[in-house]
């Protein structure tokens, strides 16, 4: 049986968690497609950052290597850096010759090569 103290120390610590704007980390449901859109590309010196329209709720997890696309050919790879519940930010490890990645691209989560 779970202590009533155990049970209402950790509803206060949600109810304080939402009330001062903090996002919480749900995991995804099972029908989540690990997909979404870029919305900004951040250009940094060594690297650029990628805002991605989804987080958690869709699958995309910190430390997933995804794939960046623009309609349907794959322009390179991208890491999740940091994910909330509804958006992301990426960096890009390696794009292809020539390419750029824009607004509007899609990002897709790479199957686990090791299963």
């Amino acid at each position: 049986m779970i202590p009533v103290r155990s049970v209402l120390a950790t509803a206060c610590l949600l109810a304080a968690a939402s009330a001062s704007g903090a996002e919480t980390r749900v995991l995804a449901p099972a029908e989540s497609d690990g997909r979404a859109l870029v919305t900004a590309v951040l250009g940094g010196r060594s690297t650029d950052l990628l805002v991605l329209d989804g987080g958690y709720e869709r699958g995309l997890r910190p430390g997933a290597v995804c794939t960046v696309s623009r309609a349907g050919s794959p322009l390179g790879s991208v890491i999740v850096a940091e994910s909330a519940r509804s958006r992301s930010v990426a960096l890009v490890l390696e794009l292809a010759a020539g390419a750029s990645v824009a607004a509007g691209d899609s990002v897709s989560v790479r199957a686990n090569p090791r299963l």
